[in-house]
Parts: structure tokens; sequence; C-alpha cells
């Protein structure tokens, strides 16, 4: 395996890590790019896509994990481009680069959170693109955010009220000597265990229930929401692996936004839905990223492998 920094594209100023395999690559085989997870710079949240790319280079694969201009070691473009233009733009020249330098004639595009946002875009505008992972993708309207936020309060206050509180004798001592308010108990429980469950039910229940949305504007194309992402999935003529961390509530919104259609992209092969357990979104727990090495590693190797 062999890396080097590079400097690219039509102004010279963006910046990036090639990880080569120690043999050349077969000839029909993609390069993959890897775009920025947000504003963190190329290395991933956790350096996963350091060792994501080192993973799939062992595999035989040459991968470009780059920053987008603005970001890392990448300058401001000069020629104040918008954002939601000079991504993809971005992301094209790195696609042109490793065709000039390594004959590259297939791509697979991927990300974390926004980055999968750079890949999907780029995907459905570049025919060479063969394949896409999104990983996480997240982002998106105020409602589904204050459901995330209520579904995370209802988990800690069921962690603190379930372990901390009934495995504790001396509170258990306080309850039965009357030393606590019962109402106090009561309300504290309802409020934030119960009404946060409640209300998560039965905004999913809404969901499920709203009336299709109507089709989208230019403008709305050029957010970064999971809604975006899903009316692209049908798109794309490339393969896509889609992997969430568990109980992520973007999964629920792909879930219910894409409904029978998710099965359908999944029941014809063209798309892979994966659930990396015990993950939290920038995937901190060791175990996780390995789960997450491994899962693209195996779906580059059914895909993509001479």
């Amino acid at each position: 395996m062999r890396e080097k920094a590079i400097l690219f594209g039509k102004f010279h100023t963006l910046a990036g890590i090639i990880t080569e395999p120690d043999t050349a690559p077969g000839e029909n085989m993609p390069v993959v790019i890897l775009s920025n997870a947000g504003l963190i710079h190329r290395i991933g949240p956790n350096r996963i896509y350091v060792k994501l790319a080192r993973e799939l280079a062992q595999q035989g694969f040459t991968v470009l994990r780059f920053d987008l201009s603005g970001i890392g070691d990448s300058v401001t473009r000069p020629d104040n481009m918008p954002v939601e233009e000079f991504t993809i733009d971005d992301m094209l020249q790195a696609m042109n680069y490793m065709a000039e330098t390594f004959g590259a004639r297939k791509f697979v595009l991927g990300g974390h959170c926004a980055g999968a946002y750079h890949s999907i875009r780029t995907a459905v505008q570049d025919a060479r693109v063969s394949g896409v992972v999104m990983i996480n993708p997240d982002g998106g309207e105020a409602e589904w955010k204050e459901y995330d936020k209520k579904r995370k309060l209802a988990q800690y206050y069921e962690n603190y009220y379930g372990k901390k509180t009934l495995l504790d004798p001396q509170r258990w001592r306080r309850f039965f000597t009357a030393q606590v308010s019962y109402r106090s108990v009561l309300k504290n429980v309802f409020k934030n265990v119960i009404w946060n469950r409640l209300s998560g039910m039965f905004f999913r229940i809404r969901q499920r229930l709203n009336t299709p949305k109507p089709q989208p504007t230019a403008a709305d194309e050029k957010l970064f929401t999971v809604e975006a992402i899903v009316r692209k999935l049908p798109e794309l003529t490339s393969q896509v692996l889609l992997v969430y961390s568990e109980n992520a509530t973007s999964l629920e919104r792909v879930q219910i936004s894409m409904g029978k259609e998710l099965k359908r992209l999944q029941a014809d092969g063209k798309l892979q839905l994966s659930v990396i357990p015990g993950a939290d979104h920038i995937f901190s727990p060791l175990a996780s990223q390995t789960c997450l090495f491994q899962t693209v590693a195996q779906w580059m190797q059914a895909n993509y492998q001479e």
C-alpha cells in the first residue's frame, strides 16, 4: 500500500491523499473517491476515511480522499461559485484527475453525512459513477429534528430511571418511606418518558398518513436533506450502499419516505441497506468502525472486484 499527497483541479487548489494498493488494480475496477463529512477535513470523523481507504487498498482498490474547496487544506475557489454547485464541480474535478492520472473509467463515490449528499448529487450527473456509498446521511426538516430530540430525551430518561433509579437501594428506601413526592416522581416519568414516546409515536403515524408532497422545485434540490436523497435514489443507474447507525432517526425517515420503493430497490439488487449495531452518528466505538469497514469492503468485493 502506498499513499501520497496531491494538489489538483482547475485552480490547482484541491488537496487530497491517494491510497494505492501494492499491486495494480484490475482494468475495470473503479476508483473510490471520498468527500468531506461536513466541515471535517479528509480524515473523516474518528479517522474513518483514513482507515476505510487503507482497508479498500488492501482489497485492491485505489482511493482518493480529498477536501472540497474551503475545507481542510483546500483553499476557497476564486470564482465565487455557490456551494451547492461547487461541491459537485469539485467532485467532477476529482474524477477527471483520477481518470487522467490512473486511466480510471468507473468510480464509486462515497461519504459520511454531507459527503453522502455530495456523492449522490454527483452520481446523477455523471454516467462514470458505477456506485455510491452513503454513510449516515442526515439533516433536514425542523419537525424531524424535534422528533429526534424527543426520542433521545426519552432514551436518556429511560436509562436514568431504569438503571440508576431501579438498581439504587437508597432511592427505593426513600420511595417506600415517603421521603420523596410520589406526585413529582409520576410527573417526571410522564413528562420525560411517556410523553416523549407518545409524541414520537403520533409523529410517525402522521408522517405515514401524510399525502405525497409535491414535486420538488429547483430550490428544493439544493437542500442537503434526507428527502432530497430519497428523491434521487430511483434516478440512479449505479449500485447503492446505504449505511446507517443503529436507531438513526434518518433511517426512519428513509423508510417512511420511500416505503415500497425502498423494498423494490432492495429486491432488484440495486440498493443494499445495512445497519451497524452499537454505532453512533460518527462511529465512535471501535467495534462499530470495524463493522462499517467490513460492510463497505464486502459490498465492494461483491460488486466490483475482479
